[in-house]
């Protein structure tokens, strides 16, 4: 009787001593995790996303006559992923179909605006993406876009608008195209 009752009870300290030692482990992987987000902060900080333009397929038609106000048949906006959580990554694509003049003195900037769910502007950032937009055609962009540990859960709105202007001119530049999209922050697991 002895040996029966002692068995279960060694089988019973066995269990718990891995469960310990597996709760142990989970927690010490959640601090690391922990640590390693606050080092990717602090790797980002100041680092502002960069836009990448990629030519899909040039454009048949000719170019617009030099000096020409550049046309954006589309400009559309998503994500990927939609729905992501704090201290992760997302990316902004952008399918862009432009044609345009081939002279020097076009300026294009492309201005994005992060808003949150009650509309109160978070972040604008502003890049000059003439070098990237050479030619008339269809264009693929990407913007990675890190997710900060402490961004609260909820519904967030990136505008996008691509400006023109005549390098030199004085005058202000001009919407050609505009785009938003929405991300969605879960709470982190």
């Amino acid at each position: 009787m002895k040996d029966c009752v002692s068995a279960p009870r060694k089988s019973i300290a066995a269990r718990s001593l891995v469960l310990g030692t597996v709760l142990l482990f989970l927690a010490g992987c959640a601090g690391l995790d922990e640590r390693a987000c606050e080092q990717r902060e602090i790797e980002n900080r100041g680092v502002k996303p960069v836009t990448t333009y990629r030519l899909v397929e040039p454009q048949a038609a000719k170019n617009l006559p030099a000096g020409s106000v550049p046309l954006v048949s589309t400009y559309k906006l998503s994500f990927k992923p939609g729905f992501t959580q704090p201290c992760s990554d997302t990316v902004l694509y952008k399918d862009v179909v432009i044609q345009r003049s081939g002279g020097d003195d076009t300026v294009l900037n492309e201005i994005r605006e992060f808003y949150a769910e009650d509309g109160t502007l978070i972040t604008s950032n502003t890049q000059d993406v003439t070098g990237q937009i050479r030619q008339s055609g269809s264009y693929v962009a990407t913007t990675p876009l890190p997710i900060p540990r402490k961004a609260p859960p909820g519904k967030y709105r990136i505008v996008s608008r691509l400006m023109f202007e005549k390098h030199g001119s004085g005058r202000p530049a001009v919407q050609i195209a505009r785009g938003e999209g929405f991300l969605y922050i879960t709470p982190r697991e």
